[in-house]
């Protein structure tokens, strides 16, 4: 896991966990539209674990900026069920449960540029 001040580009994160530590809401909703919009401008698909307050106003702020199609490669979660979805909260167990959801966006991406061409 890495530990940053700033997500405004994807080009340093191929891959990997980030926590975002921040003080203002706007600043940190601004930053993560614009790591959103690198990623998707790079084909990769983004997995966003959330806590439920700040859901609503991410998504909000997805369905402004994003068209459906880039919409399909974003996922949010609550964080509460992300990492107790198999009731711990052990490290491979989390792990596994990324690998499953990163197995879920990549068989959805492929399905859906199959059935585009």
């Amino acid at each position: 896991m890495k530990t940053i001040n700033s997500i405004s580009s994807s080009e340093n994160f191929d891959k990997g966990h980030v926590f975002y530590r921040f003080e203002d809401k706007q600043f940190y909703i601004n930053n993560l539209m614009r790591f959103i919009k690198n990623g998707l401008e790079s084909k990769q698909r983004i997995l966003i674990i959330e806590n439920m307050r700040a859901l609503p106003l991410i998504k909000a702020t997805i369905d402004k900026k994003f068209i459906h199609k880039q919409k399909e490669s974003i996922r949010l979660v609550n964080n509460f069920d992300y990492y107790l979805a198999n009731d711990d909260f052990h490290t491979k167990t989390i792990l596994t449960h990324f690998q499953e959801d990163l197995s879920m966006l990549k068989m959805k991406n492929t399905m859906i540029e199959h059935a585009l061409t």
